[in-house]
């Protein structure tokens, strides 16, 4: 239990950084916000298999690790896509 709560953790602290870093960086310059949300969609598949590759160490069946990082990947891919579509009005 106590390496599921870690897991979910750690994905979410990913998650909420590369939001903060993006925001950060990008600063009101629509062109580095939509550059961002484009990296997001291209760097989607390898957060799936990094986290596929992570979590598979603490489940033996595998099918419970494919469901998280299927999630973690489909994240943010959809986080790219709001990016990319909060770019024009930020």
């Amino acid at each position: 239990m106590a390496d599921l709560l870690l897991i979910i953790f750690v994905g979410i602290l990913l998650f909420v950084g590369t939001n903060t870093l993006i925001y950060f960086l990008a600063r009101g310059n629509k062109r580095k916000m939509i550059f961002s949300g484009i990296l997001m969609l291209i760097l989607a598949p390898f957060v799936f298999y990094l986290t596929l590759e992570f979590v598979a160490n603490f489940d033996k069946g595998g099918f419970g690790a494919s469901i998280f990082a299927l999630f973690n990947g489909i994240l943010y891919f959809i986080n790219g896509i709001v990016i990319i579509f909060i770019a024009p009005d930020y």
